[in-house]
This record gives C-alpha cells, structure tokens and sequence, in this order.
C-alpha cells in the first residue's frame, strides 16, 4: 500500500497515525508528493491531485475517512463510526468539520495579505471558538490509553493545526479541559512524533 501525502497534511495524518495504530505501519509505504503542481504524481491516477490518497494493487481510494475505514477492514480495527450508529456518525461529522475550518483559516492566513479575504479570516475565528468553548464543556479526560478513533484524531489534528500556526493563541488557558484531553492523546507516540513542523513546511501554492 502506497499513501499520497504531505506531512503537515491533517488529514494525511489521520491516516498515518491510524495505520500506524492499527499495526500497518511496516506495509504502509509514503510519499510525499508536491501540491497544486502539474507535475505531481498523483494526477496520472487521480485527476484532482488531492492528498491523501492511497494506492493499493488497482485500488485508488481518496478522502481521510474513506482510507480509515480501508485500515481498519485491513487491521480488524474499528475507528471510524459505522453508519446506523448515528450518534457516533454525528460526533464525528461535527470534529470533522472542525478540522475543516481550521484547515480553511490556517489556508487564508499563508495567503499573501494583499489575497486573505477578512471575511473568511472572521467567519473562520468565530466558528473555531464557538467548536472549542463546545468541546470543551463536552469532552471527557481520557483516565487511560486514549481511545483511537477517526472522531478523536480529527480534533487531534485540528488542535494541532491550530497550535502550529497559532491561530488561538490563548486556547490552552481559556479552554482547559480540553488542553488536558489533547496532553493526554500526545501521550501516544504516533500522534506526538507527526505534529506539523517548520521542516515540512511550503508555501500554498494556488
């Protein structure tokens, strides 16, 4: 199995630390490929040349909770919510969209400033402090071993992307409960060793 990916991708690294975690590390070969380039790779066999995607023999699969759920057909594992549990699908298409605003307002702040739309800027503000004032009063302190779910790693790498391009500068004081619930997933060595870092970082290129 091959994975697409950019490592300061969020969504690339909920794939990898869910086929690290589920024991397909070692038959998980990366690639880190360009973004937004004529010449990436993933083109010839996905159009779009959107990361992550993984190849496996003539399978192409994209979308991070499409490539989980593979993993855990693969490992015996279940970490994304299966559908008729609605519950559970409805958790994880909230912390889902979290990620996304993060990723969106992480994407206009590299614009050139001249390019960054303030509305997206302030729309973008809002709506992430809204989700965390939410999670914080609604998450649980893992007392053990953090859970690994498709749900949690999408908060995971949200909170990360956040942290790293320091969008919320005070999160971790005004939303303790949840500070205390992300210290305890970087506990798990997967999630703390694939944090976003200056080395892997490039420009956004449109």
């Amino acid at each position: 199995m091959k994975l697409y990916y950019t490592p300061n991708s969020p969504y690339a690294r909920i794939c990898r630390i869910t086929a690290i975690e589920g024991g397909l590390g070692e038959e998980l070969e990366l690639d880190w490929v360009g973004l937004r380039t004529l010449d990436s790779p993933v083109i010839p066999i996905s159009p779009l040349g959107r990361v992550p995607l993984l190849e496996d023999g003539d399978l192409v699969l994209s979308e991070a909770r499409h490539i989980c759920a593979y993993f855990d057909e693969k490992s015996g594992r279940q970490t994304v919510a299966r559908y008729g549990d609605w519950k559970a699908v409805a958790s994880e298409a909230q912390s889902l969209a979290f990620l996304d605003v993060v990723t969106v307002w992480s994407r206009e702040t590299r614009r050139q400033e001249a390019d960054r739309s303030k509305f997206m800027l302030d729309v973008a503000d809002i709506q992430v402090r809204r989700g965390l004032a939410h999670l914080n009063k609604t998450l649980t302190v893992p007392t053990g071993a953090p859970p690994i779910s498709f749900d949690a790693l999408c908060l995971v790498a949200g909170l990360g992307m956040m942290e790293f391009y320091e969008l919320v500068p005070d999160w971790r004081k005004t939303y303790p409960t949840l500070a205390a619930w992300s210290d305890a997933y970087d506990t798990v060595e997967s999630i703390a060793t694939s944090k976003p870092s200056q080395d892997a970082l490039r420009p956004l290129t449109r």
